[in-house]
């Protein structure tokens, strides 16, 4: 799956701001991002492990807050 993120945290991922993460879904792959990155973790979840917010994230142009959050299967179409 592929990830984008913001500018503002790319110090906090090897200055890149796009990563391929597995993951079957959309919850799967930011736990394998922030395993590999404790510190972009700090900044994306609350300290009770939900997502802050202002964080947004979409799946194919829909944003997940809409979907049934972080559970959402990642579809067939869903480019890598």
């Amino acid at each position: 799956m592929k990830i984008h993120i913001p500018t503002t945290l790319a110090d906090l991922h090897r200055r890149t701001t796009v990563c391929q993460r597995p993951g079957a879904t959309v919850g799967d792959a930011l736990q394998q991002l922030t395993g590999a990155y404790p510190e972009l973790r700090q900044q994306l979840y609350t300290g009770e492990g939900k997502l802050r917010s202002f964080v947004n994230i979409y799946l194919n142009d829909d944003d997940i807050r809409y979907c049934r959050r972080k559970k959402q299967p990642r579809p067939v179409r869903a480019t890598n």
